[in-house]
């Protein structure tokens, strides 16, 4: 093959991926539909919001080994995103400085221009944490911490409610239990993203009498028999209940007993490890919701 001919294919090649992403980018701006996607990022967490019109907010990156080779923000997410034509995070919502929460944190604040990282403001913050915080404040992202009554305005007809932590519960420095809580609203429909949140969140949370009726419940730490008390579980009534957990995982979730109250319930119960990634698309009247396998 000739010179000329590779050099007049690369051209093409790049006319093509432009066009394609020229594509990904109007097709994610001109959707009427609030599309919520749970990615499978094993043992661990990372949903994907994609406004109406075309903001970008991350709950979650998922995790990363203790060597730093499975970084599911590298395999995972910024595949996804990058696939969604997106090149910009407006916001970056990080529950609990866990390491399966946010381990893929810093790849994408590295990859990506983030206009806002947020996590629940604990007094101690581990190695992880430090090192996204650090590489946020070099690409001068703004930095807030959490608190309860917090909103944040898609400017599109959705609006994010912050229902947890309190500040009490930022001052106990009890990662799980000062889990970032957001209530998602789009016209009719509601989403429930509970990070790690225990029974002890969920109880202030009720007793606080907060609105946490939804249609999708993102269920508390993967499913653990520590989250999801009957009650909690009978406030926010999901139609649909989606448990993102790894497949075989040592902790042995998602708990029979919570599956049995989610099922009790009458919501309809996907698993990322048996599932796949999840999305959620709403007009605001309706959701319907696709699994990838």
């Amino acid at each position: 093959m000739s010179r000329t001919t590779i050099r007049n294919l690369l051209c093409w090649f790049l006319v093509l991926n432009l066009l394609l992403i020229g594509y990904g980018v109007s097709h994610r701006t001109k959707r009427s539909q609030l599309i919520v996607t749970f990615l499978d990022v094993g043992q661990g967490d990372a949903a994907v919001i994609e406004s109406p019109g075309g903001r970008v907010v991350l709950i979650d990156t998922g995790g990363i080994s203790s060597a730093g080779a499975q970084d599911e923000g590298r395999l995972v997410v910024e595949p996804f995103l990058r696939r969604e034509g997106v090149n910009h995070i407006d916001a970056m919502l990080l529950t609990h400085p866990h390491a399966d929460h946010i381990g893929g944190a810093d790849t994408l604040i590295n990859d990506f221009s983030t206009d806002l990282v947020m996590d629940n403001g604990e007094p101690t913050e581990p190695p992880l944490e430090e090192k996204l915080l650090s590489d946020a404040r070099s690409h001068h992202d703004a930095y807030r911490p959490a608190l309860r009554g917090e909103q944040i305005d898609f400017g599109d007809g959705v609006r994010a409610e912050l229902l947890a932590p309190t500040a009490v519960e930022v001052a106990n420095d009890v990662p799980n239990n000062s889990s970032i809580v957001v209530r998602l609203t789009y016209g009719h429909n509601v989403f429930l993203f509970t990070g790690d949140a225990e029974a002890p969140e969920e109880a202030d949370m009720l007793a606080s009498r907060l609105g946490l009726k939804c249609d999708v419940l993102k269920v508390g730490h993967h499913g653990s028999n520590t989250s999801s008390t009957m009650a909690f579980l009978a406030a926010a009534q999901p139609s649909t209940a989606v448990v993102s957990v790894g497949a075989h995982n040592r902790y042995g979730h998602p708990g029979a007993a919570v599956i049995a109250r989610l099922k009790k319930i009458g919501a309809h119960v996907y698993r990322t490890d048996q599932n796949g990634a999840i999305t959620c698309e709403s007009d605001g009247e309706k959701v319907i919701v696709h699994s990838m396998r």
